[in-house]
């Protein structure tokens, strides 16, 4: 069986800042009762 290797190269749009940005706003729009993160931590990407 043979098998097709597939990617999308990527548009350069998302940047760690971007990203980070969207998570704490999403966690500040959910809500979650046991979430002890505010959204964004960790190293940044590799450029």
């Amino acid at each position: 069986m043979a098998y097709t290797f597939e990617y999308k190269v990527a548009d350069g749009r998302s940047t760690s800042r971007t990203r980070r940005e969207h998570e704490r706003k999403k966690i500040k729009q959910h809500n979650p009762v046991l979430n002890k993160s505010k959204g964004g931590e960790g190293r940044l990407a590799k450029k």
